[in-house]
């Protein structure tokens, strides 16, 4: 049984780091194993959501925002292992509850565009990003 658990007090750091070790999430960080960087993201989120298997953190994912207008949804992660069984569903609903009256952004993993399709998300037309560094999600 996964449970979901949202906010910052439940979160097993070193547990998370290995989840974005796993999926090389945070930007970057998760692979050069910066925890303090992806604590210091966390911990500056408008809500957390994790799920776990027992007391280790299958997936995770953030919502940045102002709590009025916007929310942007960040580092959603799921162990490769645990990918395709409901897990990313269950992150997004808890993630998305009490945010209907928001216009919710995100950007999509290459190849899960359908996931997220499936979930109400339609592509963006004017949708523009600019990162700190090179990108392969960045168009010329």
């Amino acid at each position: 049984m996964i449970d979901y658990k949202t906010g910052i007090d439940v979160i097993d750091w070193e547990s998370l780091l290995q989840l974005y070790f796993e999926t090389d999430g945070v930007v970057g960080l998760g692979r050069a194993e910066n925890l303090e960087r992806i604590k210091e993201a966390f911990l500056n989120s408008y809500k957390i959501v994790t799920a776990w298997d027992g007391d280790r953190i299958i997936g995770a994912g953030r919502l940045i925002s102002d709590g009025v207008c916007y929310g942007w949804i960040h580092d959603m992660a799921v162990r490769p292992d645990c990918q395709k069984t409901g897990v990313g569903r269950g992150i997004m609903e808890e993630l998305l509850d009490g945010s209907e009256s928001l216009l919710i952004g995100l950007t999509s993993a290459f190849g899960a565009e359908d996931f997220y399709h499936k979930l109400g998300f339609k592509k963006h037309k004017t949708a523009m990003a600019k990162y700190p560094g090179e990108s392969i999600y960045l168009e010329d």
